[in-house]
């Protein structure tokens, strides 16, 4: 394998996260946090053994964004005004 693709494959590899189970006891919100993230996060024993725990990817979870750029672009192909602007402050003012 080539240099330039070897590097190729390790910039796709990211260090996964760490923790120990007295992390995942006392502050679950935190790992499960991580494993959001990065994609999966790894639970270590005291004795040395390892565990990964990965997200599922259930019907109601994003795995992607869509484009938002270019969906604003469609929707506002032009800036507002300074006119445009300031009508707008005022309705959300309330005045």
């Amino acid at each position: 394998m080539t240099g330039a693709r070897l590097a190729d494959k390790l910039s796709d590899m990211r260090p996964v996260k760490t923790f120990t189970v007295r992390d995942l006891d006392r502050t679950p919100s935190v790992v499960l946090q991580a494993c959001d993230l990065e994609g999966a996060a790894r639970i270590r024993r005291r004795d040395g053994r390892t565990y990964t725990i990965r997200p599922d990817a259930g019907p109601g979870r994003i795995t992607a964004l869509p484009e938002i750029r270019a969906r604003l672009e469609r929707v506002f192909p032009k800036p507002l005004t300074a006119e445009q602007v300031r009508r707008a402050d005022k309705l959300i003012a309330g005045e």
